[in-house]
């Protein structure tokens, strides 16, 4: 069973809703122990000086932030103690927006929440988000960081999605793209018949991670005293124009779909 990571409260006004707050996503990637190659023992990272390559204990370490070439700013361990968020368990409501308000580009990573200890509570929060439909914006710091969210319902459980703030977010203005021309009837007509050859339910489960897949495969089989090869699938070069490329992709879907 899940077991939760943080336990906090809805606050808007007086009301408070006791929440369990749940990871919503986890880490599949391969993490590797480094081992000296000769002897097979372990070993770890240490911070040195540049200079003579002595190790430089935590007590004996500043943080410096560059403001030109030749001048940092360096700051102390209490200054930067200092400007930590105060510890708190409110989840406070800021204001409520409509969803289309929020594009991808503003969510970072999910977590569910789950009630703690007043159900009637949280699952009247539940229906008075989904009959303004509505998202909630909220504040609340945790791990020494103040974040802001988007609380909203999914599946019939609350979602909180941490946001990035503004100055993180880029506007598609800076971005160069030439002026549109106009595709041939040729060209879509074979996107359109491309968009209906893979059309398909949404499966998550078909999208495998091929690298870590190819990885745990060698370690299962090394574990095991076999030897495999392992290639990496090295793409066709892409050759013609548009027309080309997508009545290529069309032909290949439609060998995938019968398969």
């Amino acid at each position: 069973m899940t077991r939760a990571i943080w336990r906090g409260r809805l606050t808007i006004g007086e009301q408070q809703v006791p929440v369990k707050m749940y990871s919503a996503v986890q880490d599949r990637k391969v993490h590797f122990r480094l081992l000296h190659a000769k002897d097979l023992t372990p070993v770890e990272q240490r911070i040195v000086r540049k200079t003579d390559g002595k190790e430089v204990s935590p007590e004996e370490q500043r943080k410096a932030l560059p403001v030109s070439a030749d001048t940092a700013v360096i700051l102390e361990p209490d200054e930067l103690e200092r400007t930590v968020p105060e510890t708190s368990r409110d989840v406070e409501f800021t204001r409520f927006v409509r969803p289309s308000a929020l594009g991808d580009q503003w969510y970072e990573r999910p977590y569910y929440l789950g009630p703690d200890t007043d159900e009637a509570a949280y699952f009247a929060t539940i229906e008075a988000l989904e009959r303004a439909k509505v998202v909630a914006i909220v504040t609340w710091a945790m791990g020494k960081t103040r974040y802001v969210g988007a609380l909203q319902v999914i599946e019939g459980s609350l979602m909180l999605i941490t946001l990035r703030r503004a100055d993180q977010v880029l506007s598609v203005a800076g971005i160069e793209i030439p002026p549109a021309r106009e595709a041939d009837d040729k060209e879509i007509r074979l996107a359109e018949q491309l968009v209906s050859a893979i059309s398909a339910d949404f499966e998550p489960q078909t999208w495998t991670d091929e690298y870590r897949a190819r990885v745990m495969q060698l370690i299962d089989a090394k574990a095991r005293g076999a030897k495999i090869a392992v290639r990496a699938a090295k793409p066709a070069p892409a050759g013609g124009g548009l027309a080309d490329q997508l009545a290529k992709s069309l032909a290949m879907a439609k060998e995938r779909k019968v398969a």
